[in-house]
């Protein structure tokens, strides 16, 4: 009678060390700066076979947290940056301390606005309203918008020929006043001119991104 050799087995702690060795190895890594959104955001990553990773839900939770008014998606750039959405052209020139009796102290921008479309429009009908909003935004996550806009509306009724424009500079104050030297040492980030995506039905030309506003970072120039 044939007897059939039993199959050998391996010591438990020799299969455990076989079965650790086929893993690959697996070490954290010190966090990883990426940019989402135009926002730095800090995450924890794993290397796993000289691969780094990030994990899923970290990622997530971190992309949940850009949203909100000031993570906007908008047409982004830096001080002296043409921005285009398709039909307007933005650019900030300037950026200083401003006073008003009645307001206080606070920041004004200069901005470039010209009608890159290639038909005449309004300001007005390529969703820049007069009355639209206009903020700056802060580091501490503190924003402006109350603005003084005298001769605004005129300018954003006025007509524009392709590739023609206006200057304007909006002056921003916080809602209560502020003293002087605590706006100084408080120079804003940001600067949003909210833009409108809807235009009527008579301008022929099309914004070249879901969201047209602009959003400017004042920190940076080029």
């Amino acid at each position: 009678m044939n007897v059939s050799a039993r199959p050998s087995r391996f010591p438990t702690r020799l299969r455990r060390a076989l079965a650790l060795s086929l893993l690959p190895s697996v070490a954290l890594a010190a966090p990883t700066t990426l940019v989402l959104g135009g926002q730095p955001v800090t995450l924890n990553t794993t290397v796993i076979g000289g691969v780094t990773y990030v994990r899923l839900t970290d990622l997530k939770a971190a992309l949940t947290a850009q949203g909100g008014a000031n993570a906007k998606a908008s047409v982004e750039g830096c001080v002296n940056e043409w921005l285009f959405n398709g039909i307007e052209r933005l650019r900030v020139t300037k950026v200083r301390p401003v006073q008003d009796r009645y307001y206080g102290d606070g920041w004004g921008v200069t901005v470039e606005l010209r009608n890159g479309a290639q038909e005449t429009l309004t300001l007005d009908h390529a969703g820049v309203a007069y009355n639209g909003a206009v903020s700056l935004a802060f580091v501490d996550g503190d924003s402006w918008s109350k603005s003084w806009r005298e001769g605004w509306q005129d300018k954003t009724y006025a007509r524009l020929q392709q590739g023609t424009g206006t200057v304007y500079e909006f002056q921003i104050f916080p809602e209560s006043r502020m003293e002087a030297a605590a706006v100084a040492a408080s120079a804003p980030q940001k600067f949003l001119l909210e833009v409108g995506a809807k235009n009527p039905d008579h301008v022929k030309a099309n914004f070249s991104v879901s969201d047209p506003s602009f959003r400017v970072d004042l920190t940076c120039r080029k």
